[in-house]
């Protein structure tokens, strides 16, 4: 990976997912996790609070919430990358429309994940400061 620390904010119910996702992002040494929702409202308060890199949605939230909450993101913070976890290849195109940077069909490994982390932190670091 891309030597870089990432400020993420994580956006899934609670429960084993949740609880899956922060034990995996946590062997990620360039990972900050800078603070956890579960609901749209949370979502926007700590995006305006924390300013994190990287928004990572769970698809624990059902479309109707989860598709309106990234086009928000995207709309209001245009530099936060979002990476969307969901369950099935017409979530994933409906997550790219509405803005998703990447977004991966639930049962990916490990390595995809950080494969797709490592992505947005090249994108970042290649990106012009403006």
């Amino acid at each position: 990976m891309v030597a870089s620390t990432l400020s993420l904010l994580l956006v899934a119910r609670p429960g084993r997912m949740r609880e899956g996702l922060q034990a995996l992002l946590r062997t990620i040494p360039e990972i900050e996790i800078v603070g956890q929702a579960d609901y749209e409202s949370q979502v926007l308060a700590l995006i305006s609070q924390q300013q994190p890199a990287l928004v990572l949605l769970d698809s624990s939230l059902t479309p109707q919430e989860m598709l309106p909450t990234l086009m928000q993101i995207k709309a209001g913070y245009p530099r936060t990358r979002c990476i969307v976890l969901v369950e099935n290849v017409q979530q994933q195109g409906a997550a790219r429309e509405a803005g998703a940077d990447i977004a991966l069909i639930s049962g990916f490994s490990a390595e995809v994940l950080n494969g797709a982390i490592d992505q947005i932190l090249r994108s970042i670091s290649n990106s012009p400061v403006t």
